[in-house]
């Protein structure tokens, strides 16, 4: 099991507890989102949930929801005392556990932006996002874990392609290049990716398919920051003080 996961869901207990939601007659239900419901219409065509490689499953908990993005999607539906009695042993349970931990630490105010960006603001974040980053870290090396085409293109943009390295875990994209920038085998060279940059962007993903604790691991080990973007880690990395950025989610 995820070490950090479990820190997670160890803090997360502690809220539930403060707040006295566990013994409430509240329910969080969970589902996996059709493709359009998820994103909209972006312009890009190879995401992973278009490839139907990953699905989006949506927590909602009084009024507010929490996106998580699967590759195992399975429906739940129980109390929060239940979740927190669900071991996150696998990709599915982890995926049920992240989408929860959003939509619950959304309802108490404690996070923000846990509803996935949709049509073209998919590009427009990447772009956003590359170009605060270049203002902050200047002209160094940029390691992406976890292809995403927008922030690809922003990345190259304001970084330029001989700075920027890619690793992604979906075979169909290893060895293709895209932006003039070949995407590596994340099984394989994610460790040269991050000892090869000064600066590690991962998909908040990792927290839901059990890579998250490698990865922290290697930036550690190599003195690199790393930032996690998306929604599927808003809450892991509140309970658990690492950076996330992300600036079109709602």
């Amino acid at each position: 099991m995820s070490s950090v996961l479990l820190r997670a869901r160890e803090a997360f207990a502690a809220l539930v507890a403060q707040e006295r939601l566990a013994a409430l007659p509240i329910r969080i239900s969970t589902r996996a989102l059709s493709t359009e419901e998820a994103i909209g219409k972006p312009h890009y065509d190879d995401l992973p949930i278009l490839r139907g490689k990953e699905v989006m499953i949506e927590a909602e908990f009084e009024g507010a929801r929490g996106h998580a993005f699967t590759s195992a999607p399975a429906p739940w539906e129980g109390t929060l005392q239940d979740l927190l009695a669900l071991p996150p042993d696998s990709d599915a349970r982890r995926a049920i556990l992240a989408a929860a931990m959003n939509a619950v630490l959304r309802s108490l105010g404690r996070i923000d932006r846990t509803v996935h960006c949709r049509d073209q603001d998919i590009e427009r974040c990447g772009q956003e996002m590359a170009a605060q980053l270049r203002r902050e870290f200047g002209a160094i090396a940029v390691g992406q874990v976890g292809y995403q085409p927008g922030l690809l293109a922003g990345l190259v943009r304001y970084f330029g392609p001989d700075r920027v390295r890619v690793t992604d875990f979906a075979h169909e994209n290893v060895g293709r290049e895209v932006n003039g920038v070949c995407i590596w085998d994340g099984d394989t060279r994610t460790e040269d990716l991050v000892r090869s940059s000064g600066l590690v962007l991962a998909t908040g993903s990792v927290a839901a398919n059990g890579t998250l604790d490698d990865i922290l691991r290697l930036a550690r080990a190599s003195g690199v920051p790393l930032i996690l973007y998306g929604v599927t880690a808003a809450a892991v990395c509140h309970l658990c003080d690492i950076r996330r950025l992300c600036l079109a989610a709602t």
